[in-house]
């Protein structure tokens, strides 16, 4: 089901019937923006009025929904055609909010340990070095390569899966993938850094307290904890745009 082709269709049954974008918003008692909406591929009317529109434009459902006038001997197949792009639009609609649920799971229940589990010590788990070594690198990469319209749009797509083509959506799981192996692999590098400098200064000064110790190695295991981190709520979205290729 092509939105753009519907919604020139649409402008064009419009304009057979010399109506303006505000007369037939007017007969269908909604927004002009609605049908200008309509006609530039944005959205599609909705089924509650599709009937009313069809009869003001003088076409058939099934003509709205091929955004094209269609001869008899076509009528049936693409009347079929179009239930079965109906039906998976539906499908589509049910396994984004199964999505959804999937991933929200997992952070509320995130977010319940740290505020129920960790509690006041939450503030262990912050350091803005270790984040800034992760993130400035992965940023950097994003705008270098052109990729960060891609990983902001990639959440987008994710809700809104019919307003997308395949190549939009490549850019987008590119630009996961690619912060992704930035974070893991600076957090790395930052990790190895943390620990090599952890020894040295234990080389230095053998009688370190084992509580400064154990304080510096939890430092030096940060940049890693973040990559993780961004690892795993990026990875399902990763995996889920590639579904929609």
């Amino acid at each position: 089901m092509n939105q753009e082709a519907i919604g020139k269709f649409i402008a064009a049954c419009r304009k057979e019937k010399g109506l303006t974008q505000t007369q037939l918003a007017e007969q269908l008692n909604i927004t002009n923006r609605a049908v200008s909406k309509w006609e530039t591929g944005k959205s599609i009317p909705d089924a509650s009025i599709m009937l009313d529109l069809c009869k003001i434009l003088g076409i058939s459902v099934n003509e709205l929904l091929s955004g094209e006038r269609i001869a008899m001997e076509n009528y049936q197949k693409r009347a079929e055609e179009n239930l079965v792009e109906l039906q998976q639009k539906a499908n589509n609609a049910l396994k984004r909010s199964n999505f959804l649920v999937k991933l929200v799971i997992p952070i509320l229940g995130a977010l319940f340990i740290v505020k129920y589990g960790v509690g006041s010590r939450t503030w262990y788990f912050v350091d803005s070095i270790s984040m800034a070594f992760i993130l400035i690198p992965s940023l950097l990469m994003l705008l270098c390569t052109g990729y960060w319209r891609g990983f902001l749009k990639a959440f987008v797509y994710i809700i809104k899966r019919d307003h997308c083509t395949a190549e939009m959506v490549r850019d987008s799981t590119n630009a996961l993938k690619l912060v992704c192996r930035s974070s893991f692999i600076w957090g790395s590098i930052g990790f190895i850094i943390s620990i090599v400098n952890l020894l040295r200064n234990h080389m230095i000064d053998s009688q370190l307290a084992v509580p400064a110790l154990l304080g510096d190695i939890s430092v030096a295991v940060l940049t890693l904890f973040y990559a993780l981190v961004i690892n795993a709520v990026l990875t399902p979205l990763y995996f889920e745009l590639n579904r929609l290729q």
